[in-house]
């Protein structure tokens, strides 16, 4: 079974990729309109048609339509509509005033529209428990149009190296006459990713959360089921100072099974930038401990200006400010922005090809040379690790129909 598929609000292409993957699934269309976000996608998913276009205006829908329907319809349209509008703090607003979160009925009504024999939706758990995500599954069950289920999963459980927890919504058509199921991978419930901070011998250590028969697996190389930060990019070139991106060779051979998946057989990649770190920034890093953060910073260092009394305190002063990454456990959850943690070896930012590794990302995804728009990209893409295991399932229940 070979499916077409329609990637909306695609932005670089993480959903995109994962199908790819898959052998099966070919990503025909791809939908966005953020410039930089397409860039990325062109140039790693050639073949596929991309259109810049602002859904949230009924005219380019209208577009859409006649492109994709002039052209033989889609089996699979996939996509996940901007989250920020659940994400921020509401302070009392309610989710449907903001314009962003009408872009998941916008995805409903195109599903409706085009027809095709499934779907794949993905966001933030939060749109879950808001009237929104009523409407939205209202409109894609109403007429006996689409059979539906949502779950959700947390990447980590399919071997990504760092944490992103999404909601995912699969709908197979009414006259498959198929319930979908949603994969879960390992299932273990997602705080258990998180580090564990604690005082022994008068000193703060960091740990993983992660029990046994788990943790052993954690820590095995050849796992590809479970992978810590330090098996998802040690092999890769060591910077340590403002380096303009450029390509590079590995710096080691393979150190577990990831790494040598997500080289894809290539001698050197691409992403290798760093900005420049301000001198009062580096000597508060080489202080934190990897898994540290601010908390951990010596009085002196806790000022403004280190060792001023005089200048104030830092206002910076949530859970990932000046957080370094723990080798042995798994990444936060990636941001797209430069300073959500910081290496765990070097007084540095991550590079986009770290930052790519620990989404899922293989090496052959090629990223370019740029880093602001390429980490903010990356930040919100979705895990092509995650994005293939849920796409594999739905085509066994597919060829099971």
């Amino acid at each position: 079974m070979a499916l077409k598929a329609l990637d909306l609000f695609c932005g670089m292409g993480g959903l995109s990729w994962g199908l790819k993957g898959t052998g099966v699934i070919e990503p025909l269309w791809a939908v966005d309109n953020s410039e930089p976000a397409l860039a990325l996608y062109k140039r790693n998913l050639p073949n596929t048609q991309v259109l810049n276009l602002d859904l949230s205006k009924l005219s380019n829908i209208k577009i859409l339509f006649e492109k994709i329907q002039f052209h033989g319809g889609v089996d699979l349209v996939v996509g996940g509509s901007p989250c920020r509008g659940f994400t921020q703090i509401r302070n009392g607003q309610d989710t449907d005033s903001d314009p962003h979160n009408r872009l998941a009925i916008k995805f409903a009504d195109i599903i409706r529209e085009l027809n095709p024999l499934a779907f794949i939706y993905e966001n933030v758990p939060q749109l879950e428990n808001s009237r929104v995500f009523q409407r939205f599954l209202g409109r894609l069950k109403g007429r006996n149009s689409y059979r539906v289920a949502h779950a959700v999963v947390e990447a980590a459980n399919f071997g990504n190296p760092s944490r992103r927890t999404r909601l995912f919504v699969l709908g197979i058509r009414c006259n498959v006459g198929r319930v979908p199921i949603i994969p879960k991978g390992l299932d273990i419930p997602h705080y258990h990713f998180w580090w564990q901070r604690d005082e022994q011998n008068g000193k703060i250590v960091y740990y993983p959360k992660l029990e046994e028969p788990w943790l052993a697996r954690l820590v095995d190389p050849n796992d590809l089921q479970l992978v810590n930060v330090e098996q998802a990019i040690s092999d890769l070139p060591i910077l340590e100072t403002k380096t303009p991106g450029n390509n590079c060779f590995y710096s080691t051979p393979p150190q577990s099974a990831y790494q040598k998946w997500a080289r894809q057989h290539l001698q050197e990649t691409d992403g290798h930038a760093v900005p420049r770190i301000l001198p009062e920034t580096r000597m508060r890093l080489k202080a934190v401990i990897p898994g540290g953060n601010w908390r951990d910073l010596p009085e002196p260092l806790t000022y403004k200006i280190p060792s001023d009394s005089t200048s104030g305190k830092l206002r910076r002063k949530h859970y990932s400010a000046y957080r370094r990454l723990l080798p042995e456990g798994h990444s936060p959850t990636v941001q797209g922005h430069a300073d959500f943690a910081y290496h765990y070896q070097y007084e540095r930012t991550l590079t986009p090809r770290e930052l790519a590794r620990l989404m899922g990302f293989t090496d052959d995804f090629r990223l370019g040379h740029e880093y602001c728009s390429v980490v903010q990209a990356i930040g919100n893409a979705v895990p092509p690790i995650l994005a293939k295991a849920i796409a594999e399932s739905l085509i066994r229940q597919l060829d099971d129909c």
